[in-house]
């Protein structure tokens, strides 16, 4: 079995479980499934056992080291959500964050064997493990970042539905805005931490492999472009100076600047390359 079928049998597994929750969204509250959260549960842990095996297939680890092919880093990373996502499910019941981030999550997966040289080796080939935990530890920070602004779109749909009276299905199968708000500060704290560690691992292995620091390489100052957005959010929001939309914008710029960091301008150059 290729890896392609099977990024291709997890994405499946993935728009089933969304299937799932959307359907169950549009119900009226008595007649919701008690059993939604265990469903869910269980195919994210074949849809993670699926992506585990496909990413073992592409034969990423390799006596010289580990090589990180585009493939791989979006395999990876969404492994990662995934993995927290479920964690989530069982250890908090946010199966709800799902009506966005399964589908969300399918698109890499169904992209992942025709990206761009996706399979090119020696993308990112790592030799040392300061270097293998960098990449990992940003992997993991990408992960977490996005489900906190998920969380933050979340937030803001059901703001604005709130301020204009508005309510439907999808706003009713929603958490409460205190909760949704909680879930995302939390995710955001953990996120800062892990970005900062990734900053400083990035920069100890730059040292230790070139003996100098490539403060102005696009990647470094656009990691720290976000965790300066990020530490302000946490100073304003511990002060209460920053309303609930502007925390929410600002957890947004955050990821689009983390995710330019690594995957969009690694993206374009494979494409103009």
């Amino acid at each position: 079995m290729t890896s392609s079928i099977l990024f291709f049998a997890a994405a499946l597994i993935t728009l089933v479980g969304a299937f799932m929750l959307w359907r169950d969204a549009k119900q009226p509250h008595d007649r919701k499934s008690s059993t939604i959260s265990s469903t869910i549960a269980s195919l994210m842990a074949v849809a993670i056992g699926a992506n585990v095996w496909a990413i073992h297939l592409l034969e990423s680890v390799t006596t010289e080291g580990i090589n990180f092919t585009l493939a791989t880093s979006t395999a990876v990373f969404t492994l990662i959500v995934q993995v927290v996502y479920t964690f989530g499910i069982l250890r908090h019941g946010i199966q709800g964050l799902g009506l966005f981030l399964l589908p969300l999550t399918a698109i890499p997966l169904l992209l992942t064997p025709i990206l761009p040289e996706a399979h090119a080796p020696n993308w990112v080939r790592t030799s040392s493990l300061l270097e293998t935990g960098h990449l990992l530890i940003a992997l993991t920070s990408y992960a977490v970042l996005t489900l906190a602004a998920i969380h933050a779109l979340m937030q803001i749909l059901l703001d604005r539905a709130l301020k204009k009276k508005r309510s439907f299905g999808l706003i009713q199968a929603l958490p409460s805005l205190v909760e949704i708000e909680r879930h995302m500060i939390a995710q955001v704290k953990i996120a800062t931490g892990m970005i900062a560690i990734s900053i400083l691992t990035g920069l100890l292995w730059q040292w230790t492999e070139y003996q100098h620091f490539a403060l102005l390489n696009h990647k470094v100052l656009l990691a720290v472009f976000t965790l300066i957005v990020l530490i302000m959010l946490l100073i304003k929001r511990s002060q209460a100076s920053w309303p609930t939309r502007i925390a929410s914008r600002a957890v947004l710029t955050a990821y689009v600047l983390f995710i330019l960091a690594y995957f969009g301008v690694k993206l374009i150059n494979t494409w103009i390359n």
